[in-house]
């Protein structure tokens, strides 16, 4: 952005409630993508099975067939 750009981009932000808002709201998403990203792929899919889950899922799948 060009100087000019970024003083009236702060002018409105200065001015403007929902701006400001979605402007800090904006700001959170980016730190919660960022700490994300740097966790591993298991916590960053959601919540998985536990071993015992699982465990439990092979010897139902195994006994029915």
């Amino acid at each position: 952005m060009t100087l000019e750009e970024r003083i009236k981009l702060k002018l409105h932000l200065w001015i403007c409630a929902w701006c400001q808002w979605y402007m800090e709201h904006l700001q959170i998403i980016r730190e919660t993508a960022r700490g994300k990203a740097d966790e591993p792929p298991d916590y960053v899919s959601g919540a998985g099975l536990s071993n015992e889950a699982r465990e439990r899922i092979r010897r139902r799948l195994t006994n029915n067939n």
